[in-house]
């Protein structure tokens, strides 16, 4: 019975969502202002070249098929929380 117990308080108390903070107040950086004069600059694409524009634009032209790819639809992603806790309540339940 101490083993079941054990092993559910585990379960609850790795599944509480951590209160702790680094610090209370975080500061916001300073905002640029921008008044009714100045010409507003259209955001820069990532990194990206007209070169390289061009070439997405003509690999996609020769093969229209690639617009229609979905990627996978299926999965299942188990997160390193989670089998810490699961490793945590077999230690303990193998050891007591």
């Amino acid at each position: 019975m101490n083993k079941l117990i054990t092993g559910l308080a585990l379960i609850a108390f790795a599944s509480l969502p951590g209160t702790a903070l680094a610090s209370g107040v975080r500061a916001l950086p300073p905002q640029a202002e921008v008044t009714a004069s100045q010409p507003v600059a259209p955001p820069a694409t990532a990194g990206q070249t007209a070169t390289e524009v061009n070439d997405y634009a003509a690999r996609e032209a020769a093969n229209p098929a690639l617009g229609e790819f979905a990627g996978g639809s299926y999965g299942y992603y188990v997160g390193g929380g989670a089998v810490t806790v699961v490793l945590i309540v077999l230690l303990v339940l193998i050891l007591l």
